[in-house]
């Protein structure tokens, strides 16, 4: 039975017509939008929380029902509603549970992408960085050392030396013409692969022996101590260029920096033995033969060819030539790998290149 209207609140006309097409044409929020019982004033329904919405939207359906008489849809309207808040309801915790599992398993990419980028920095590392760049380093003054001396070891400096002006002449007779003969027998000897008769025949026009078998055997020591550190040299400078493959792509700056180390390790070297000669020659030059000679058939008579041939002046200016000839090269080896700013930049321009290859194929 419908509740009586006031007297001084005339009922609408179209209260008494249900309009059921009109209900249809409303959205499925309307309840939540005009329900002023709620919102009042404010008219903020708009702002309610899911459940709050289903909760009207299953009084509303209920009420609809019941004044239709079918207790059954409200029933079953009001089953529903109650099933879809329920869903609402949990819609929220599963979205942040499925947010967590989400952020989770990027979290687990990201973490295993770095770590499988780490994986590969260490691996696409060049083993024994740290041997390989030592190698190189001891292998340039070595290198630089060798080669001045065997720039020494020439016709062209023996001839330099003995037409130089103040050069000592030879007290018991040689002339310059036999010393550059005889002194290139000897020269020639410690380089090839002759006998010990390649000096042993060597005789004056007078059918004199130039070299007596004591100097013969030095020479042959000279000639074994030369040939050996040659070869060993060499294959270290061989060594220290395959240790330099690769180093340049996968260790931009390693070579730049083992051959500016080297250098200044070859000066220092050079200033060390500098000061030694510098301070006592005779007690250097003994020590030298000593060390590499150790058989004691190094020391001769005035009178002697060697001697003859190669004075103690002639070992002065070898080891001048030797350190100057070191210096240049050290010198140019510096000027080539020293870290300007822009080779500084270029080398971590390569390893910034380098690293976003792997991190590229990381992803």
């Amino acid at each position: 039975m419908p509740a009586p209207s006031r007297p001084d609140e005339p009922e609408a006309p179209w209260a008494e017509t249900p309009r059921p097409e009109w209900d249809n044409l409303l959205p499925a929020v309307a309840p939540e939008t005009v329900d002023t019982g709620t919102t009042g004033a404010t008219g903020r329904a708009g702002l309610r929380r899911p459940e709050t919405t289903a909760r009207t939207a299953s009084a509303h359906d209920a009420s609809s029902a019941a004044s239709t008489g079918d207790g059954s849809r409200a029933s079953g309207g009001g089953t529903s509603a109650v099933a879809v808040a329920g869903e609402e309801r949990a819609d929220p915790g599963n979205l942040q549970a499925d947010a967590q599992a989400e952020d989770g398993r990027r979290g687990g990419a990201g973490r295993g992408s770095r770590a499988a980028a780490r994986d590969e920095a260490i691996e696409d590392r060049p083993r024994a960085l740290g041997l390989r760049r030592a190698v190189i380093t001891i292998a340039v003054p070595l290198a630089t050392l060798m080669l001045a001396i065997r720039l020494v070891a020439t016709p062209a400096f023996l001839w330099l030396e003995y037409h130089r002006p103040g050069f000592p002449e030879d007290a018991y007779g040689f002339s310059t013409d036999d010393r550059m003969t005889f002194g290139s027998y000897g020269l020639n000897y410690i380089l090839n692969f002759a006998p010990s008769r390649f000096l042993s025949d060597v005789v004056t026009p007078h059918g004199q022996t130039v070299f007596l078998p004591a100097e013969v055997g030095h020479m042959t020591d000279v000639k074994h101590v030369m040939l050996w550190s040659l070869v060993g040299i060499t294959a270290l400078a061989l060594v220290a260029l395959l240790c330099m493959t690769g180093l340049r792509r996968r260790a931009p700056g390693a070579i730049r920096k083992s051959l500016f180390l080297g250098a200044w390790l070859t000066l220092i070297l050079l200033v060390v033995l500098g000061v030694l000669a510098a301070v006592g020659w005779e007690s250097f030059f003994t020590t030298f033969h000593e060390i590499f000679f150790s058989g004691g058939n190094w020391a001769f008579r005035e009178s002697d060819s060697l001697i003859r041939l190669f004075p103690e002046q002639f070992w002065v200016d070898s080891a001048v030539v030797i350190a100057a000839v070191s210096i240049i090269v050290s010198a140019v080896i510096l000027a080539i790998t020293w870290p300007t700013k822009a080779r500084r930049q270029r080398t971590l321009q390569r390893i910034h290149e380098r690293q976003g290859a792997r991190e590229r194929l990381s992803h």
